[in-house]
C-alpha cells in the first residue's frame, strides 16, 4: 500500500515537474517569436519561423530556460526539505565537469574511429571557412545550455526524487526511461529500435556517473562534449538534428552500423561503446547500485 501511495506521489511529481517545464518553455518562447517575427523575413507563419535558424537557436535556450527553471521550482515547493540533494551543488564540481567533458570527448571519438574502421562512414570534405567557426561557437554555448537543462531535470530531479523512495537502481532505470522518452519525437528516432535503446543506454551512462560521482557535473560535461563533437566536428546529426560541422560525411554502411538519419547514437557501435564505458564507471564506483554514496549538501 505504502509503495502504491509513494509511487502515485513520484509520478505526479515528475508530471507536475514536466507541466511546469512546458508553460515555463511557452513563456520563453514569447519574446523569442517576438523577435524573429519582427527582424525576420516579416512572415509570422510556423513554416516561415521552423525555417529561420534564429527561431532554432531561440527555442533551444526558451526549452533550456524553461526547464531549468522547472526544477528548482518543483524542488522548493515540494522537496526542500525532504532530505535528499538535486547534485547541483557538488564539491570539486569544476574538476567533475573537467573529468565529464574529456570522457565525452573519447568516448564520441572511439565510435567514429570504429566506424571509420568498419567503413560504415567516410569523410567526404572539410569545412574552414569563417562561417563554420561562428556556427562552432555558438554550438558550443548551446549544447551546454542542452546539457545543463537536460541534466538537472533528467538526473537531478527525476533520477533524486525517484532515488529518495525507492533507491538508485530504480532511481538510474526509470529516469533514463524518462530520458528516453523524452527523445521519442526526435528526426529519426522510431526509424529502428537502436536510437531509443541507445539513449536509454546513455541515460544509464549519465545516471550512474550522477551516482558515483555524488553530483550532476560530470554527467553534464560528458554529455556536453559528447553532443558538440559528435555533430559540430565529426559531422553526425545529434539525436536526428542536422548541425553545422567541420567534417562532411556519407554512410555507406549500413543503418545498424551508421546510424542513419538519426546519427552515430542510432548504431550499434554506440550501443558497445556507451555499455562499456557505464560498466566501467558503475565497477569504479565499487560495483553497487549505489557507487559512492551521495552526501547530504552536494
Amino acid at each position: 500500500m505504502h509503495m502504491t501511495k509513494y509511487a502515485g506521489i513520484v509520478i505526479g511529481k515528475i508530471a507536475l515537474a514536466f507541466i511546469f517545464a512546458f508553460l515555463l518553455t511557452l513563456v520563453a518562447m514569447i519574446p523569442v517569436v517576438a523577435v524573429v517575427g519582427l527582424t525576420g523575413s516579416g512572415d509570422w507563419t510556423l513554416d516561415a519561423m521552423l525555417s529561420d535558424p534564429s527561431f532554432t537557436y531561440g527555442s533551444m535556450i526558451a526549452q533550456a530556460a524553461g526547464f531549468m527553471a522547472a526544477v528548482p521550482l518543483m524542488f522548493v515547493l515540494f522537496d526542500r526539505k525532504a532530505g535528499w540533494s538535486l547534485g547541483w551543488r557538488q564539491r570539486g564540481a569544476m574538476k567533475e565537469l573537467l573529468r565529464g567533458s574529456v570522457l565525452g570527448i573519447v568516448l564520441i571519438s572511439i565510435v567514429f574511429v570504429l566506424m571509420l574502421a568498419v567503413q560504415s562512414v567516410r569523410i567526404t570534405g572539410v569545412a574552414t571557412g569563417a562561417a563554420v567557426w561562428t556556427e562552432l561557437a555558438g554550438y558550443l554555448l548551446l549544447f551546454a545550455l542542452v546539457a545543463i537543462n537536460e541534466e538537472l531535470f533528467s538526473r537531478g530531479y527525476v533520477q533524486g526524487v525517484i532515488r529518495h523512495r525507492f533507491g538508485p537502481a530504480a532511481a538510474i532505470i526509470c529516469s533514463s526511461l524518462f530520458f528516453s522518452v523524452l527523445h521519442a519525437f526526435n528526426p529519426g528516432a522510431l526509424a529502428n529500435p537502436l536510437p531509443l535503446i541507445n539513449i536509454f543506454a546513455a541515460g544509464l551512462l549519465f545516471g550512474i556517473s550522477r551516482e558515483v560521482t555524488g553530483g550532476l557535473w560530470l554527467p553534464i560535461g560528458l554529455h556536453w562534449t559528447w553532443n558538440f563533437v559528435q555533430g559540430n566536428v565529426y559531422g553526425f546529426e545529434v539525436s536526428g538534428t542536422d548541425v553545422e560541422s567541420v567534417l562532411r560525411l556519407e554512410s555507406p554502411g549500413p543503418a545498424a552500423l551508421s546510424g542513419g538519419a538519426f546519427g552515430a547514437e542510432g548504431s550499434l557501435i554506440a550501443t558497445a561503446v556507451i555499455g562499456a564505458a557505464a560498466y566501467w564507471i558503475w565497477k569504479r564506483g565499487g560495483g553497487t547500485p549505489d557507487g559512492r554514496k551521495i552526501r547530504k549538501g552536494e
